[in-house]
């Protein structure tokens, strides 16, 4: 049986109390007994000494065992006392005659003539307790006169009984005086108690559970509004933010719901789920039905074999046990028929869902027939491209051929005409292929990517179109080298730090940093003097420098770079040293290292095409300065660049 939380305060309440109250009680009891048996036995000693004080004087008067047993009679007398006996030892025995009365009866008494006092409580034939107090006679000097023995001996003892009666009726009334008030006032707290917890608990817990019923019943609008001013009162502004927090969830997941709806039902693509179990659709939105040409009531009548052409039903089928125990996948070159038996190809995008303890595969189908055309077309331009491609390159090949001889052939010159004639050469070649290759490149660029943003990147072809894209970017970034190479300017030449346009490299190069664990060591002067040329091009003369050192060493090692201000002759220039940590340069190309396209790592990888030290040293002597490279004693390569002091008018 379910006792509710009203009946159970009382009764543990009620209990605490009834039980605290009789431990009260007891524990009284037991002190006020204690209390009345110490002054029984305090008042029985007392008596002891008046008798013995009585029957002294008594005998130093002369008077003799009549006059002992009347001044007993007279104590006895006294109210309250419940017995005297006076008992004597073996002298007194021997001296004066035995006599019954005077006899010990008990251990008490035989402790006494022993010269032990002693005391307790005891109870009476009639059912009230006693206290008694056994006292020894000890013999004096001037009792020696009447008695035989040694002073100090003892002759006899006194046993006193004093009747606790009177007391135990006094605190049997003051018992029953206390249990009526106190559970009077028992009562009156556990009346009180509960009308407290009613009003402070137990009427707060009944608002709070009618409200948590009334949201159960969806009631979301239901507050409580309690003002109690305590513990209580937060908790049930606690509820009532939790029940706003869920009507405003509902009204989310609500919006929700009708958002979702709205997507499915106005998506492109067919969507359409599916029941495991049954293997029937039990969902369809109307791009299934304007796609198969079913309405939507004729489509959760059918199933997969009612639908897919049968050349790749069993494939289907096998797709699907896949997708089970992986959760998702997706599935080309799917024919499904219309419902005037056409045949329309389609892309599958399945997910597996769990929804209420069953399975059901949701399946997203795409319409390929116009991507058809758009392949056609596709690989026609790819042929197209091949073939311009073959060609260029043909005629770009027969360039660097002639282009090579004629280098060998100006070799043997002197350097700086052939160096010279490589800059002529190369400016009116970059000058032929941009104009020849660019308006292509960008052709070709514009059109590869128009197809890619048009299909899947599951789509077989896009990697093939990714492939196209990327060698027409590089073949871009070729171009642009031999046009910086070969057509250095000096637009946007301005006053500049050559240690700023060092740390805005650093900036750039960060995520190489980071990625292939190079340290960076700067070592910077402060006072380095303003520099005037195009920031943009340092920064890439910085960045080309910095490239070589991380390919020499790997992709990971230290790099030191400083700068300084030195003075030749009469011209000041701001140096800045970039030195790695790899294996140096070595000595049969260290005359060759600034040539254009010479490498010593393997060609055709993106842009490495031999031009970033040859571009560097261009666009550094378009600035008035120049660029050395040798090794360092320690190891490592030494790279260096000299720009002049910018001059302020």
């Amino acid at each position: 049986m379910r006792i509710n939380l009203s009946r159970r305060f009382t009764l543990s309440i009620g209990g605490i109390l009834i039980i605290g109250l009789l431990a009260f009680l007891v524990a009284d009891r037991r002190s006020s007994d204690t209390l009345i048996e110490e002054m029984a036995l305090g008042e029985a000693r007392k008596l002891s000494a008046a008798v013995l004080d009585q029957l002294h004087t008594s005998m130093r008067l002369g008077g003799g065992r009549a006059e002992n047993r009347a001044v007993i009679e007279r104590m006895k007398g006294i109210a309250g006392i419940e017995e005297i006996r006076v008992m004597h030892g073996d002298a007194v025995d021997a001296q004066y005659g035995m006599e019954h009365d005077e006899m010990p009866q008990d251990p008490l008494d035989r402790l006494a003539l022993k010269g032990t006092a002693s005391a307790g409580i005891e109870r009476s034939d009639k059912g009230y307790r006693v206290a008694r107090h056994v006292m020894p006679v000890f013999l004096t000097e001037d009792c020696r006169s009447c008695h035989v023995g040694k002073a100090g001996s003892v002759p006899g003892a006194i046993s006193i009984s004093v009747s606790l009666k009177d007391y135990e009726a006094i605190i049997s009334t003051h018992n029953r005086r206390f249990v009526v008030w106190g559970g009077g006032i028992l009562l009156a707290i556990l009346l009180a108690v509960l009308l407290l917890v009613h009003r402070r608990f137990l009427y707060p817990l009944d608002k709070l559970r009618e409200g948590a019923e009334a949201l159960s019943e969806g009631r979301l609008d239901y507050r409580l509004a309690l003002k109690t001013g305590d513990e209580t009162q937060a908790v049930a502004d606690a509820f009532d933010r939790m029940a706003d927090s869920l009507h405003k969830a509902t009204s989310s997941m609500k919006d929700v719901s009708e958002k979702y709806s709205r997507l499915v039902n106005t998506a492109a693509d067919a969507i359409l789920l599916r029941d495991l179990e049954t293997r029937k659709f039990i969902e369809a939105n109307p791009a299934a039905s304007a796609l198969l040409g079913y309405s939507r009531e004729e489509l959760l009548e059918m199933s997969p074999a009612d639908l897919y052409a049968p050349e790749v039903l069993e494939e289907y089928r096998k797709a699907v046990t896949r997708w089970i125990s992986v959760g998702k996948g997706y599935l080309h070159g799917l024919m499904v028929r219309r419902k005037d038996g056409s045949i329309v190809p389609v892309e599958l995008a399945a997910s597996i869902l769990e929804l209420e303890g069953r399975k059901y595969i949701q399946e997203i189908w795409r319409d390929v027939s116009e991507r058809k055309g758009f392949e056609e077309k596709i690989n026609t331009h790819v042929q197209e491209l091949e073939e311009t491609v073959k060609k260029r390159t043909a005629e770009l090949n027969r360039s660097l051929r002639e282009l090579v001889e004629a280098y060998g052939r100006l070799k043997i010159s002197e350097q700086k005409l052939i160096q010279s004639a490589k800059l002529v050469s190369l400016g009116e070649m970059g000058a032929g292929i941009a104009h020849e290759l660019n308006s292509p490149l960008a052709g070709i660029l514009s059109i590869t990517e128009v197809l890619m943003g048009r299909m899947s990147k599951e789509d077989p072809n896009y990697r093939l179109l990714d492939k196209i894209r990327d060698a027409a970017v590089r073949s871009k970034y070729i171009i642009l080298d031999v046009l910086t190479y070969s057509r250095p300017t000096k637009a946007g030449f301005a006053p500049m730090f050559l240690n700023e346009a060092i740390r805005a490299t650093l900036t750039i190069f960060t995520s190489e940093i980071k990625a292939r664990s190079i340290e960076i060591i700067e070592d910077f002067d402060p006072e380095l003097p303003k520099v005037f040329g195009n920031k943009g091009q340092v920064m890439e003369v910085v960045l080309n420098i910095l490239k070589n050192g991380r390919d020499a060493m790997g992709g990971s090692g230290r790099v030191f770079i400083s700068t300084r201000a030195v003075t030749e002759e009469k011209d000041r220039y701001s140096v800045a040293e970039f030195r790695d940590i790899g294996p140096g340069i070595a000595d049969d190309v260290r005359d060759k290292i600034f040539d254009p396209f010479f490498t010593t790592k393997e060609k055709g990888g993106g842009h490495n095409i031999g031009l970033g030290l040859s571009i560097s040293q261009s666009i550094i002597k378009e600035h008035g300065g120049r660029i050395e490279a040798e090794n360092h004693p320690s190891g490592g390569a030494v790279f260096r660049i000299y720009l002049p002091v910018y001059k302020e008018a």
